[in-house]
């Protein structure tokens, strides 16, 4: 292994992503650099109502072929991967087993290899199952699918940890493989089923992910029913220039996984004016943000928005930088909790350019219709399932995100992956 352009995904978690606020917080793994690692046909159905969940809190995870018969099921790969005990990460088999990740798989029997680097083979197709029982508990669980290729994914020496795909590193092993992935965390009786398909680093392909409990009526889908071709065309009609190169041949960039958005790159400062506007105006202009619950009050003092949260305070947010604001990370993820919870509504706000009109924070209809805005983000609630979609980290902000929750810690009766193209 000797490519050190890669992260490394531990079993730490932070919050940088709060698209399902239960106790797994799952969806931003702490990445961090591993340094000196190389880590670089037919649609087929299958009904939900022939499988149900079974009485020890395990369901099935039900997967369709929905290509149209661009890719046969056995060229559809799945790898899922998550927390089965804190702290120790554990990928699912085809036969609904569980098995502790291990580099020393890298170099047994049916491993992968590519570019003269061998990696564990972690995945099944859908020829070998199209129906897969989830454990009783999976945290952090990110079910990846790839289609014409397995992907290649390195474990630490440790095992403490497994390298995911850097889409900045055209070195990357899987940097010529389609993929996209699902995302999700269960613990029967303890945490409530919850899942999300999502765009806030990338698009592959179009999936629809249908969550459903007979038992309380629950039956609800998220995801985009378009082909990809009809995303990739409506894609480049809808956004602006800065994001059209973001549309590449394997997958549709975020700009916050885009080397052009980066500080000091053509993009770096996108958001700037935005951010500039809104410090300008609330400096000179009274900040006041009320929703259920909470009323936050302030103006923008030495450069900081100082504010109150229901009468207490003050708390202090710093001014974020673009970048800041399309991760929604840095000043707009720092801090405690009640600069937590303003920022994510700053961040949202900017990304959906209605920051100069608190009235407008929590208005779905004024989102993405002035001033400058996340094209990318915006785009995919045009396309997505009842407008709902993860388009930036903070999406979840006033119930957007395509994130479903289930309101008990029963089990689903199924959950079904439909993977278009």
């Amino acid at each position: 292994m000797n490519d050190a352009n890669t992260t490394l995904h531990h079993s730490r978690q932070s919050s940088g992503k709060r698209a399902l606020l239960i106790t797994s917080s799952f969806l931003l793994v702490l990445c961090i650099t591993l340094i000196g690692a190389s880590v670089g046909g037919s649609s087929r159905a299958y009904a939900a109502s022939s499988t149900r969940a079974d009485a020890n809190g395990t369901f099935p995870f039900i997967l369709q072929n929905n290509t149209h018969g661009t890719w046969t099921d056995n060229q559809i790969y799945v790898l899922i991967l998550g927390q089965t005990t804190p702290g120790q990460w554990s990928y699912l088999k085809s036969d609904g087993t569980t098995a502790h990740i291990n580099h020393l798989d890298a170099d047994a029997p049916n491993h992968l290899t590519k570019n003269g680097v061998n990696y564990a083979n972690m995945s099944f197709t859908l020829s070998q199952t199209s129906t897969v029982t989830i454990p009783t508990h999976l945290d952090g669980a990110r079910m990846y699918i790839s289609l014409g290729s397995p992907m290649y994914f390195p474990i630490a020496p440790d095992d403490s940890g497994w390298g995911g795909p850097n889409l900045n590193n055209p070195s990357d092993p899987n940097a010529d493989v389609y993929f996209d992935w699902y995302e999700f965390a269960y613990q029967y009786g303890v945490t409530a089923f919850g899942g999300n398909t999502t765009q806030v680093d990338m698009f592959g392909f179009p999936m629809v992910a249908r969550v459903q409990q007979t038992a309380i009526g629950y039956d609800q889908s998220a995801g985009i029913t378009l082909s990809r071709d009809q995303v990739y065309s409506q894609y480049a009609s809808a956004v602006g220039p800065a994001f059209k190169p973001l549309a590449t041949t394997y997958r549709i960039l975020a700009p916050r996984s885009s080397a052009s958005f980066a500080p000091g790159d053509s993009q770096g400062n996108y958001m700037q004016a935005a951010i500039d506007q809104m410090w300008s105006y609330y400096t000179t202009n009274q900040f006041t943000l009320t929703r259920p619950g909470a009323t936050f009050a302030g103006s923008v003092v030495n450069g900081q928005l100082q504010f109150t949260r229901n009468g207490a305070g003050p708390f202090f947010l710093d001014k974020p930088t673009s970048n800041d604001v399309l991760a929604c990370s840095g000043a707009l993820a720092t801090g405690g909790s009640e600069t937590h919870e303003l920022g994510a509504e700053v961040c949202a706000a900017l990304n959906r350019g209605v920051a100069l009109n608190t009235a407008d924070w929590h208005n779905p209809a004024a989102y993405y219709t002035n001033s400058i805005h996340n094209d990318y983000a915006g785009f995919w609630h045009q396309v997505g399932i009842d407008h709902r979609a993860y388009g930036f980290p903070y999406d979840d902000v006033n119930d957007q995100s395509s994130v479903k929750i289930l309101p008990n810690a029963n089990p689903p009766s199924s959950v079904t992956i439909s993977v278009g193209w």
